[in-house]
């Protein structure tokens, strides 16, 4: 299987072709066939397959090549920021504790900031440690994270992020695919709803995964996490 990711539209076909297989897509721009460029791809690149074989293409509608938002870096693992660099397709040099011989453990801040339209490729500044800051944290009143009420319905209070993936659906690890839910972020308290139809890693720290559509109808893409309450 050739890696697509982040190639255009125009070289996906010749690739597909050149190695006899064929491909269907999913995600924005695929119904029109509009789309531009690959993000994710099924099976994974080198996965060897049978000729005339069928892959699943995540697609977007992004030009592979144009600006793009500046991810947010702060706060994540050195896993993180290589995945979201990843996606991107940006590049980043390290400043600070652990940076000389890779030992950082944490993005501690990014130059330019979330949410920076920059080029292709363009090369960001992570200043990183290999220990997270000590910060004081207010008291709060504990929350009930969940419940479950006699009819079955019931919430969840997390975090959510957002990925590629078909408007209109999800992913959750703890309800049954084709569950119908209600998003509301707790800050804005702003609402979508949306249908379970993929799968996050068993015990996930996240509530849900949104495709990028509905994530950005609660809040900024480069914002990356939100704090919501999930309803069923």
């Amino acid at each position: 299987m050739p890696n697509l990711i982040g190639h255009s539209r125009v070289q996906v076909y010749r690739m597909m072709r050149n190695d006899g297989l064929y491909f269907q897509t999913r995600g924005p721009g695929s119904a029109n066939d509009h789309w531009a460029a690959i993000t994710a791809q099924s099976p994974r690149p080198g996965v060897a397959i049978a000729w005339h074989a069928q892959a699943t293409l995540t697609v977007t509608t992004q030009s592979p090549r144009g600006p793009r938002a500046v991810p947010r870096l702060t706060g994540l693992t050195k896993a993180g920021v290589y995945a979201a660099m990843r996606r991107a397709q940006l590049f980043f040099k390290t400043v600070g504790p652990g940076s000389t011989n890779g030992t950082w453990t944490v993005a501690l801040s990014q130059s330019p900031a979330p949410g920076t339209r920059v080029r292709w490729h363009e090369e960001i500044t992570v200043h990183v440690s290999t220990h997270r800051p000590v910060v004081a944290v207010k008291k709060r009143t504990p929350v009930k994270v969940t419940a479950v009420v006699i009819n079955g319905s019931g919430f969840k209070i997390g975090v959510a992020t957002w990925y590629n993936y078909v408007p209109g659906r999800c992913a959750t690890w703890y309800l049954p695919k084709g569950t119908r839910i209600t998003v509301t972020d707790l800050e804005t308290r702003k609402s979508i709803t949306c249908i379970i139809t993929d799968r996050e890693d068993q015990g996930s720290n996240r509530v849900v995964d949104l495709n990028e559509t509905q994530f950005a109808q609660l809040a900024p893409l480069a914002q990356g996490v939100i704090s919501v309450k999930v309803s069923w």
